[in-house]
């Protein structure tokens, strides 16, 4: 791989960096609109290293663009039928006026000195989730600056559902009050500066959707917080507090790869060593659960009295090729 100096710090969405580098290529056109073979848009992605730094990408997520689905709505699509045909949820039928609206919102929204690894499927389909469960209160622990969360608070807004904001970075909380306020879903959302924990034990209410999205630093003093192990304690927290069949949504979850790119081997035993304990805790509550393949992968599950069969998440094989609805 190149030597060349990464762009300067990014902010905004690093598929929107990824995207102003390879959309002015044919090959990146062409797959797109379902033409083109995958094998072609990993090269092309492979031959575009030195673009995708120029453009802000950082280097650890170049082979995460080659995960990319042709078409970001399909794929979402595809999920939720997936997740129905499971029995995760009802039915697969969203409201399409009020998706059309949340996509307004969020390419009108401000990032400030934030970049997020969030991509479009992942954005669409917790908002198709939200838009067909209904919840009525859902919870978001580890909600950064409230980006992913925005996808998601239209639909639970409109039937009068709350929203819960859990982050302990004061910084971040300040950008999601200001997106808040310019998006008008204030009223219905509550941001809360705290660790995911400490609240958990401290309020009294009930959640029937929790979103997971937590990290911390991997030099963090308790071996047991580093990186992604936060997953675990914040779930173990949450148990009590989750309504029956509560739906759980958790992003990077990546266990399995179809790329073929090297270094997913060296990150999907990081997960395995890092999420281990949260996802045997996973499958002693919830079964399903299920991991899709999306850019950074989520893993979806439903409170139950069932036992999985394997601590291990289920890989979904659904079509991320597809290119229509």
């Amino acid at each position: 791989m190149s030597s060349m100096p990464e762009a300067p710090a990014l902010t905004g969405t690093v598929f929107a960096a990824a995207q102003t580098a390879l959309q002015r290529l044919a090959g990146y056109r062409s797959f797109s609109a379902g033409t083109g073979e995958r094998i072609d848009f990993l090269r092309l992605v492979q031959s575009q290293a030195d673009a995708l730094l120029a453009a802000g990408v950082p280097r650890n997520d170049l082979p995460f663009v080659k995960r990319f689905p042709r078409h970001p709505r399909a794929c979402a699509v595809a999920i939720l039928a997936d997740l129905q045909r499971r029995g995760l949820i009802e039915i697969t039928r969203y409201d399409e006026n009020l998706l059309t609206q949340t996509e307004q919102i969020i390419t009108q929204f401000d990032h400030g000195a934030f970049k997020t690894y969030i991509y479009p499927e992942e954005g669409l389909l917790l908002a198709m989730i939200a838009s067909v469960t209904a919840p009525r209160n859902a919870i978001f622990l580890g909600s950064y600056y409230g980006y992913w969360a925005h996808w998601a608070i239209p639909a639970i807004a409109v039937r009068g559902g709350l929203v819960t904001l859990i982050d302990p970075n004061p910084q971040c909380c300040a950008v999601t009050r200001h997106n808040l306020t310019r998006s008008g879903f204030a009223e219905a959302v509550r941001v809360v500066e705290a660790r995911g924990e400490d609240f958990l034990q401290s309020t009294s209410d009930l959640f029937d959707l929790c979103v997971l999205d937590a990290e911390n630093p991997r030099t963090h003093p308790d071996p047991d917080q580093r990186g992604k192990r936060v997953y675990h304690s914040l779930t173990q927290a949450c148990l009590p507090r989750l309504q029956r069949d509560a739906l759980l949504v958790c992003h990077n979850i990546l266990f399995t790869d179809k790329t073929g790119d090297p270094a997913f081997a060296d990150l999907i035993a990081r997960n395995r060593d890092e999420l281990g304990r949260f996802c045997r805790t996973v499958s002693d509550h919830f079964a399903p659960f299920v991991e899709y393949r999306t850019t950074e992968g989520v893993g979806i599950a439903r409170l139950s009295s069932r036992r999985a069969e394997s601590p291990w998440p289920v890989a979904a094989d659904i079509d991320v090729d597809a290119t229509s609805t």
